[in-house]
């Protein structure tokens, strides 16, 4: 099998996103892990949402037709990693919101 350069490029470009994401998360005290039970956690980590978000937001301005050929995806990577960890930690709630528990309701 042949991995191409593009391909190459592409990935240390996802993996630089995450790495740059999870460094910064914890230099902004974001927790590692969200608090338990995780399922039922609304709380932002550096694992979740942080981490999901970079290589998502990696993924979008390369579907978006921005070549990650050489070092400048690189860049990018560590550029969109870095705007989403500041993201969660600033942004994120104010756009999507903790739900109401369920002792508000009663």
């Amino acid at each position: 099998m042949i991995i191409h350069a593009n391909v190459l490029y592409t990935l240390i470009s996802y993996i630089l996103a995450i790495g740059s994401a999870v460094i910064v998360g914890l230099i902004l005290r974001l927790p590692l892990l969200p608090e338990k039970p995780m399922r039922q956690s609304w709380t932002i980590s550096v694992i979740f949402p942080t981490a999901v978000l970079a290589l998502g937001f990696t993924a979008m301005v390369f579907g978006l037709g921005y070549e990650g050929t050489g070092y400048h995806g690189m860049y990018i990577g560590i550029a969109v990693g870095v705007l989403t960890a500041l993201f969660s930690k600033f942004l994120l709630e104010k756009i999507t919101p903790k739900p109401q528990s369920e002792e508000a309701h009663e």
